[in-house]
């Protein structure tokens, strides 16, 4: 039963709008702010480093933030 549900695993596009981001994983930053009940989203950006540095900053901020991975 569970190799069923791994195989049927959908796999999220982003589909860029530059050239030089197709083909590529790419990284997009989400946080949600329970003050201002927003989500916003960063990015997207090639360099899983710099989502995370980002991600980082906002769980630092007392932001309840997240990286998605596209096209991996």
């Amino acid at each position: 039963m569970r190799e069923m549900e791994q195989q049927k695993k959908s796999k999220k596009k982003y589909h860029p709008r530059k050239e030089a981001e197709k083909g590529r994983p790419l990284y997009i930053v989400y946080r949600y702010s329970l003050s201002d009940e927003d989500m916003v989203s960063e990015g997207p950006f090639i360099k899983k480093d710099e989502a995370y540095d980002m991600m980082t900053g906002f769980l630092k901020e007392g932001l309840c933030s997240w990286v998605v991975v596209y096209n991996d």
